[in-house]
């Protein structure tokens, strides 16, 4: 069933968001802009659905001009109050199954803009000759990815909700790893029960990724009940997940010691913790794209003859689909600079088969830095509040200002965290929060 995403959430009505989108289609000269992207559809109408596992998307297509916006969906998705809703923004609702036919109708010179790869054939193929297709990525897309000031805010505090199912979490994986009955799949499970009791809770927003040992040199690593492992009292365990929340999605990696260490391991960890706060840190002027964001990281590691082979860092959307474009920090495919307002991931990793995978992510907002005689500089404000562990770190490997933002990180994590734990679990976040 498809529900309104309220505007305290979202921090802007549909008819701004669709009147905004009007006024970009004007400007380039667009007759009608076809969206076929569910996110999209989902971010421009304020509506959210549970179509699609871990996305709160509902299947459906989206023909807007400048006196039209037709949504084609299931009607009975749709409950008497969010029809009046979309009827009070003028969206007229159409059955799915005649958006072949309205885009068939579209007259011969008029201007059709899509975005190809976010378009099916039976849709494209319907196009009469004639018409003016011009293509790129749909302007939804350039507006959802800029957050506004609303849904920073919810979002920063869905990440304080969830670093508090984190801690409580892994609290709870240390102290019951001696017994020898924790297995990866369990462990994931037990994370979506501390994230259930959290406020304003709806889904995860991916699998997780539980891995233990050799199993996290797999980074998109698939735990199951049908092929347990335990996580046993020695090694590291990674733990990427995320949720959705009605005030923001997140999406978070910790890796742990869970006992001893290899001498790699902890070279390794450290290494990509450094790398790590390369890209918090940075410093860049606006027009950078993620290309040299992505080389600017890494290099501590290439510096070791080290790589890892997926993208640095990807869009987050706001109770929406936890990879969003266009912006991403990779070792290609960056059209796109960063921009302020554009939530991104930061998280390198190594791994090593058969023996370890490490990857710490965090999210980030891109803001405004300083302007200079050489422009207008930009920089990254951190969002996760989730401690990152410092057993596996050798201090001799990072500088000074290293040292220093990692004993800042854990602390603001204390300060932000604790009024929300007790007991065990406060220690627990006290003994991971010490400066190093």
């Amino acid at each position: 069933k498809v529900y309104i995403f309220d505007e305290k959430y979202a921090g802007e009505s549909t008819s701004d968001r669709l009147a905004r989108l009007r006024a970009m289609m004007k400007e380039r000269g667009i007759d009608y802009h076809f969206i076929g992207s569910l996110d999209d559809i989902a971010y421009v109408l304020n509506i959210r659905a549970n179509d699609v596992q871990c996305n709160p998307v509902v299947i459906s297509y989206l023909l807007v001009s400048d006196k039209a916006c037709n949504l084609y969906i299931d009607k009975s998705k749709l409950s008497e109050e969010v029809a009046n809703y979309l009827k009070e923004n003028n969206v007229c609702i159409k059955p799915y199954e005649v958006i072949g036919r309205d885009v068939s109708d579209i007259e011969s010179r008029k201007t059709l803009y899509l975005e190809p790869r976010k378009t099916n054939v039976a849709v494209y193929s319907s196009i009469a000759r004639g018409v003016n297709v011009v293509t790129g990525t749909n302007l939804t897309s350039l507006m959802k990815c800029h957050k506004n000031e609303i849904e920073i805010k919810n979002t920063k505090n869905a990440y304080i909700k969830d670093g508090v199912a984190l801690v409580r979490f892994l609290n709870w994986l240390e102290t019951g790893i001696p017994t020898g009955t924790i297995t990866e799949m369990i462990a994931s499970e037990k994370l979506l029960e501390f994230r259930k009791q959290q406020d304003l809770f709806i889904e995860d927003s991916f699998e997780s990724i539980s891995a233990y040992g050799a199993n996290a040199s797999m980074p998109h690593y698939k735990p199951s009940h049908e092929n347990p492992v335990k996580v046993e009292p020695r090694g590291l365990y990674l733990i990427d997940s995320g949720g959705h929340y009605l005030d923001g999605t997140t999406d978070i990696t910790r890796t742990i010691a869970v006992g001893k260490l290899k001498e790699e391991e902890i070279y390794h960890y450290t290494l990509v913790l450094k790398a790590h706060i390369n890209l918090m840190e940075a410093k860049f002027l606006e027009g950078t794209n993620g290309g040299y964001l992505d080389a600017f990281t890494r290099y501590c590691l290439w510096k070791n003859r080290i790589n890892f082979n997926h993208g640095t860092g990807h869009g987050v959307g706001h109770v929406l689909n936890v990879h969003e474009g266009p912006q991403r920090i990779a070792t290609a495919g960056n059209e796109y600079p960063m921009e302020v307002g554009m939530v991104t991931s930061d998280e390198p990793g190594i791994y090593i088969s058969g023996s370890h995978g490490i990857r710490i992510e965090s999210i980030m907002v891109c803001v405004e830095d300083e302007m200079t005689e050489f422009g207008q500089f930009l920089k990254f404000d951190n969002l996760t509040v989730v401690p990152i562990d410092t057993r596996p770190v050798d201090k001799s490997l990072l500088s000074d200002d290293e040292i220093a933002w990692l004993n800042d990180y854990n602390k603001m994590c204390y300060e932000k965290l604790s009024p929300y734990l007790s007991g065990h679990d406060l220690e627990y976040l006290r003994e991971q929060c010490k400066e190093i």
